[in-house]
């Protein structure tokens, strides 16, 4: 029997391979991006502070700065975001699945409060944009940098696992899409995949392990 061709754009864990059968599938992962944490001197700010990855997380709590009394409300995306938010000590006033339904409550709940906001060098527009139209104060504070690594693939895949708009974009440097699959993290991720490709799948909770349940899903019947 063929087997099926899967490539994942971010490295796997042990555990996470094991989800594929490899009597069904052959599987491919590589990371497509690698992260560098900068040194950062966070300003003083007694209001809201938003984290929509846990590289940002990671960012912060590495300088040299003592942060243990730092925040006053923290605003998250994503269950592996929270989860490293507390093991750091901290309590979380709002997680959601993704940055659009972050937008969506701060416009309802908090829309007077003062942000900042720790994001990677590859600025999210849309969600930027948002305060700005809605005048609500934000300062954005670039904690990481997201850097391509291009790897060539000499070969067709029938689904491809991204977890970033910067991972498919690392990823069309030196490969098509063909006909793959691309099978998204979440929503900013698979609206990026559509400008390339109308076979896009998206994941409601946005964790690796949903992308790799609704990638063996996909093939169930195969």
């Amino acid at each position: 029997m063929k087997k099926i061709k899967i490539l994942s754009t971010k490295k796997l864990s042990k555990d996470l391979k094991y989800l594929f059968d490899d009597l069904k599938f052959d599987l491919h992962h590589d990371d497509f991006i690698s992260i560098q944490l900068l040194k950062l001197n966070l300003p003083k700010h007694n209001g809201s502070w938003i984290f929509t990855s846990k590289n940002a997380v990671e960012a912060v709590f590495s300088s040299n700065q003592n942060i243990d009394n730092f925040f006053n409300k923290i605003y998250c995306v994503g269950k592996n975001t929270k989860e490293l938010l507390i093991k750091k000590g901290q309590k979380i006033t709002k997680m959601t699945q993704n940055s659009s339904n972050l937008a969506d409550f701060i416009l309802k709940k908090a829309k007077n409060e003062k942000f900042i906001f720790c994001r990677s060098n590859i600025k999210n527009e849309e969600f930027s944009d948002f305060f700005n139209k809605k005048n609500i104060e934000l300062k954005e504070v670039v904690a990481y940098n997201n850097i391509a690594r291009p790897i060539k693939y000499n070969q067709i895949f029938d689904a491809i696992l991204f977890y970033s708009p910067s991972g498919i974009k690392s990823y069309l440097i030196n490969n098509s899409l063909n006909n793959s699959y691309c099978v998204c993290i979440g929503k900013t991720t698979s609206k990026y995949a559509h400008k390339y490709s109308n076979k896009v799948l998206s994941c409601n909770v946005p964790t690796i392990e949903n992308v790799i349940h609704k990638t063996i899903k996909l093939f169930e019947n195969d």
